[in-house]
């Protein structure tokens, strides 16, 4: 059964979002909205649409980033450079809950589409801006990705320059700046509606990758500003004899009385280095070896079992291949299925958020470029036939929909 087909309620039914982004963190944003079942209308960028369409997409313009960050959306492509196609994006605000931009600060008040023309346009809205930098500060203006967050929030320079010995910094194998402020982006979002519902009052929300990856860190930034030393603690991985597996020590004693019991080496716990709290905070290092000499000798499947059945937190290190196939991504509905217009059925990634009374799901494929021109012209906006016929005629809007 395809998601489409499911009609569980979410928490965010009747809400209507109208976002113009592209690539990662605006559209994830508003994919979390959409999951939670806000009708989430999508306006791209004339005439290409958003560019991760492309993105490792060969000829199909179905690419993996555009597939994932906007399943469940409705498409609109219309010319925002005409007045005509402002005239709809304000019909638009006038008629949702939520704008979710992210332009570089300054485009969207320079198309008459700022934060102070869309309040007057409707002052219960919720106005949401995702930029590199924020809309203040030195760096407001210039344009941001999350590799250049990476870089300047000192987050590479914990991954890599901070090693003893220090590592050549290089980039990681995901956008952490776009999906973490995504996500910050789409609580905030329902903060400030929960809020307008107390109120009756809209509010401007300013989110920048670089803040909220400069406040997701768990000490390391803190524990400078507390005592001027540069300390970031990396979770160990060991080998084993076929893989790599991670373990801690900690950060309990009875943590690692539970590690001694798994190696079968409890006299360790007579070791004055190792026999209480401060002595094997004192001897990590020694107690971190103990452990990865007795991996080496193991397979990760032995590994895994034993320090399982001792209640150690640990976990294998997992291929994408590995990770995808995993009992746990399906008992937690972590894939669904959708019927995409051009792929055919597809596995898609899924909320990883769940509900006792409701749900957080994909509902639909992620649009064609502008499969619902006529649909949310029509229904939301009210417009007839001909004066959708004459915009198309008038090349104001764009669809590659059959």
């Amino acid at each position: 059964m395809s998601q489409e087909s499911k009609s569980k309620a979410g928490a965010l039914d009747g809400i209507r979002v109208l976002e113009f982004s592209a690539l990662i963190a605006g559209p994830s944003c508003a994919r979390y909205l959409a999951d939670h079942g806000a009708e989430v209308i999508k306006i791209e960028r004339f005439p290409d649409g958003d560019v991760g369409r492309v993105s490792n997409a060969g000829h199909l313009r179905r690419g993996p980033m555009y597939v994932q960050h906007n399943s469940g959306k409705k498409g609109l492509c219309l010319d925002l450079s005409r007045p005509e196609g402002l005239e709809i994006a304000r019909d638009l605000v006038k008629r949702s809950d939520v704008v979710v931009e992210a332009f570089t600060p300054g485009v969207m008040a320079r198309l008459g589409l700022g934060w102070n023309d869309c309040r007057r346009l409707n002052p219960k809205l919720v106005m949401c801006s995702i930029s590199g930098f924020g809309q203040t500060g030195p760096n407001a203006g210039r344009p941001g990705y999350a590799h250049v967050a990476h870089a300047m929030t000192g987050w590479l320079a914990m991954q890599f320059l901070h090693h003893k010995p220090p590592e050549a910094p290089r980039g990681p194998g995901i956008a952490i700046a776009d999906v973490i402020t995504g996500i910050s982006a789409f609580g905030t979002i329902c903060a400030a509606l929960l809020k307008r519902e107390r109120t009756g009052d809209g509010e401007y929300i300013d989110i920048a990758l670089f803040d909220t990856l400069f406040s997701a860190n768990d000490m390391s930034l803190q524990n400078y500003l507390l005592t001027g030393d540069v300390d970031v603690f990396y979770h160990p991985v060991h080998r084993t004899r076929d893989g790599y597996l991670t373990a801690n020590i900690g950060p309990d004693f009875r943590a690692w009385q539970n590690v001694c019991k798994a190696m079968g080496k409890e006299e360790l716990l007579d070791d004055p280095r190792f026999s209480t709290q401060a002595g094997l905070l004192a001897n990590r290092e020694q107690a971190t070896a103990e452990v990865r000499d007795w991996l080496a000798h193991l397979s990760t499947e032995e590994a895994e079992r034993r320090l399982v059945d001792h209640h150690v937190v640990t976990g294998v290190v997992k291929t994408i291949d590995e990770a995808i196939r995993q009992p746990q991504v399906a008992a937690r509905n972590l894939l669904t299925e959708v019927d995409d217009p051009v792929l055919g059925r597809i596995s898609v990634i899924n909320s990883s958020i769940k509900y006792a009374n409701g749900e957080a799901r994909v509902r639909g494929h992620a649009p064609m470029l502008g499969e619902h021109n006529e649909e949310v012209l029509r229904k939301v906006l009210g417009y007839s036939s001909e004066r959708i016929e004459a915009l198309r005629t008038n090349g104001l809007l764009r669809s590659e929909w059959r």
